[in-house]
């Protein structure tokens, strides 16, 4: 019995050293001699008709390691369709795909403004517009066919279909989104400037206003007000205005109200000219050298005026107090510059934005150097001629160009001026001439206010065509500024 039992396991022995010794030699040659080959995608695949043909290739492993070193030999042609093969050779063997070159593929469609088009409540909806290219059959944009609405006046999301079929029926399809959002904010609107004053002693009405918004309507009834001011006392103070309106947008506006004893010895509208940057070592100019500022003298007077807190009426305000409408605060000043020169900007200009100072540049407008600087803070342009700022009469007391012109030379180079700098409230009288028809064509192109260049302040009841100013030389001290201002 003890024999038999082991005849068996000698057999048994046998037969699994043989299955090992088979297994490891199948193993060893599979790994060292065989190429594990995968063909990626389909044996059959569609190529569309004039697109480059994308082979999806093969996957190779050999040795343990993937590999790419195969041969393809193909005989495609992707402008004409039919059908064609991809062969691949791996060593010794041989692999073929099938590959049908067809018109598979309907027209691309490109829709301008993208796929997701925001408009803001209120603007007309209009399709931003779209084209389609076919492969085959070209320019298809006249066959879309667009189906959708937009209601341009409700708040949402609204979906625009666009769908274009080739020769072939291949059919392609886009969506565009369109979104009517409320994104504005409301719109405050104040009687008074944002700017404004208070003369001490007197009320003011701080609820001169109105909001609108888009969406919305009339929100003045919603309008949240911070700040106090105390009219009895000098000083600058802030009140602050907010409003949200239904969908979250918010406006905020910042009132400034200078409270002041009333003036009763009339406005000084000071009179620059130009400029030299004497901290980086320029000179004033060999010209008329009088007439320019250096920049030193300029920052003493701007801190001047902050430190004593002065206001700066608007020119409505001070054709208001010309005619006895109003009252303004003591210390009021208007700034004003003749000419328009580069200087200006390059060396004055700056500083008094930095200080929130408004100024006013008289311009002779067939100069080019004022036009990009349309629309910067704390500036306005008003008419310095657009031509007739030169010395050409003869034989008269003043040689101003105006003062030898006939009325209609100088009615129409005045209107071209003021349709330049978009504005006619005032202006200034070239060299501070002026005669009978010079004033006829001011009036005639709706100008309110007129400038000389005579020694002097703006009172109540001035003649608003001969209006005087405070000339600022380049010997203007910072005393004698004070004194200009102040006496």
């Amino acid at each position: 019995m003890k024999k038999n039992n082991n005849k068996k396991l000698k057999v048994l022995f046998i037969i699994v050293s043989i299955i090992f010794v088979v297994t490891i030699s199948y193993t060893g040659y599979d790994y060292f001699f065989v190429y594990h080959i995968k063909m990626n995608g389909d044996k059959i695949i569609k190529s569309n008709l004039n697109d480059s043909f994308n082979d999806p290739g093969l996957t190779i492993r050999y040795r343990g390691k993937y590999i790419k070193n195969y041969k393809t030999n193909s005989n495609i042609n992707v402008d004409k369709e039919g059908k064609y093969s991809v062969e691949y050779l791996v060593g010794k063997k041989k692999l073929t795909r099938e590959v049908d070159v067809e018109d598979i593929k309907g027209p691309n469609i490109y829709l301008k403004g993208g796929n997701l088009f925001v408009l803001s409540f209120g603007k007309e909806y209009t399709d931003p517009g779209y084209t389609a290219i076919d492969n085959t059959d070209g320019d298809v944009t006249d066959k879309v066919t667009v189906k959708g609405e937009v209601d341009d006046k409700k708040l949402g999301e609204y979906s625009v279909i666009y769908t274009v079929e080739d020769s072939k029926h291949n059919i392609s399809e886009i969506e565009r989104v369109v979104k009517i959002i409320d994104d504005d904010s409301p719109v405050f609107k104040f009687k008074k400037p944002l700017n404004t004053y208070a003369i001490k002693g007197k009320s003011i009405d701080l609820n001169d206003y109105i909001v609108t918004d888009n969406y919305d309507g009339d929100l003045t009834d919603k309008v949240v007000v911070s700040g106090e001011v105390d009219v009895n006392k000098e000083g600058i103070y802030k009140i602050e205005y907010s409003v949200v309106d239904n969908n979250g947008n918010k406006a905020t506006e910042v009132r400034t109200v200078n409270v002041q004893n009333k003036n009763t010895k009339g406005v000084p509208v000071l009179m620059y000219h130009w400029f030299y940057d004497d901290t980086k070592g320029e000179k004033p100019g060999k010209s008329n050298p009088h007439n320019f500022i250096s920049k030193t003298h300029l920052l003493e007077q701007v801190k001047y005026l902050k430190e004593e807190n002065y206001y700066y009426p608007t020119w409505q305000e001070l054709i208001d107090y010309i005619d006895k409408k109003i009252d303004l605060p003591e210390k009021s000043v208007i700034i004003t510059d003749d000419d328009c020169v580069k200087s200006f900007f390059d060396v004055a200009l700056p500083i008094f934005q930095e200080n929130e100072i408004p100024v006013t540049s008289f311009c002779v407008t067939k100069k080019e150097p004022w036009k990009k600087y349309i629309g910067a803070p704390y500036l306005d342009f008003e008419s310095h001629t657009e031509n007739l700022h030169v010395r050409k009469c003869k034989d008269t007391k003043w040689d101003g160009a105006v003062m030898c012109s006939d009325y209609d030379t100088i009615y129409k180079d005045i209107k071209k001026s003021v349709e330049k700098v978009g504005s006619s409230y005032a202006f200034a009288y070239p060299f501070g001439h002026y005669n009978d028809d010079t004033i006829k064509a001011l009036k005639n192109n709706g100008i309110r206010l007129a400038f000389t260049i005579n020694s002097g302040k703006v009172k109540k009841g001035s003649n608003k065509y001969k209006l005087r100013r405070v000339r600022i030389s380049k010997d203007t001290s910072i005393e004698k500024y004070k004194s200009l201002l102040t006496n």
